[in-house]
């Protein structure tokens, strides 16, 4: 049942028609599995678009499942992700590790030792933590709550829902850049410049290398900037990589 559940939720993925819908996708998955809470927090680096179903926190975005509302908010609004250990391990951790372990796998501040202990007056109990990774540096934490009491998962469980995690985010990451280019609407000429810019070259040397005049370049380059809504270059290849508006290669 379970490789069955796992082979559905890979061929759906390419289906879903917006980032709402792959959450809910991948939310049935897990809570079929038995799990309560799901935590996702989404680094800078990736925009939000507009159906997506998370609230800004300023450094951090937040979609979350399962916890009590009370403390959804007071994690956002006191900014609690600061000094959260959970996330902050799993970005260096080999593998995904339980919330419950962290205060054996590193040394903690007294702010962090204070946050886990509200974390479990808040009553969210035990869960898995894994790091998930994305294209620029698009990179989110995954935290899976069991409730109180913390189930015995096989490595082999723990790896599927390890893939399950990783390829949701990637699909999260490829649908938000679709996303971003049909927003900035740029023309494949300009979608060129962006490509050279983002790897240091002048207009002087982009006319030569497109076979136009400097001018031309010089034309496309201010209505390019207009588009990303940036007035220098360093700040259009930072939008466009993030947006994944530039071209490989």
């Amino acid at each position: 049942m379970t490789d069955l559940i796992f082979t559905d939720v890979i061929r759906h993925m390419r289906d879903v028609p917006d980032t709402r819908a792959l959450w809910h996708l991948l939310s049935n998955y897990y809570t079929t599995h038995g799990i309560e809470k799901i935590s996702y927090h989404l680094y800078p680096g990736v925009a939000t678009p507009s159906d997506a179903d998370v609230g800004p926190s300023g450094l951090v975005t937040v979609h979350a499942q399962g916890f009590s509302e009370d403390w959804v908010c007071r994690y956002i609004e006191q900014k609690l992700f600061l000094i959260d250990p959970i996330p902050d391990l799993a970005r260096s951790a080999a593998g995904p590790f339980f919330w419950s372990e962290v205060g054996n796998l590193m040394r903690l501040s007294d702010a962090q030792k204070e946050f886990l202990t509200e974390l479990v007056k808040a009553g969210t109990g035990d869960g898995l933590a894994m790091h998930v990774y994305g294209p620029n540096m698009c990179n989110a934490y995954v935290g899976l709550g069991f409730g109180m009491e913390r189930p015995e998962l096989s490595p082999q469980i723990v790896t599927e829902y390890q893939c399950i995690a990783q390829m949701g985010h990637l699909r999260y990451c490829e649908m938000v850049s679709e996303v971003e280019a049909r927003r900035f609407d740029l023309a494949p000429r300009e979608r060129e410049i962006l490509h050279w810019i983002a790897r240091g070259k002048s207009n002087a040397a982009i006319a030569v290398i497109l076979e136009v005049s400097p001018h031309t370049i010089d034309t496309l380059t201010r209505r390019l900037f207009d588009k990303l809504k940036v007035t220098d270059r360093t700040s259009a290849a930072i939008r466009g990589v993030g947006a994944g508006l530039v071209l490989p290669g």
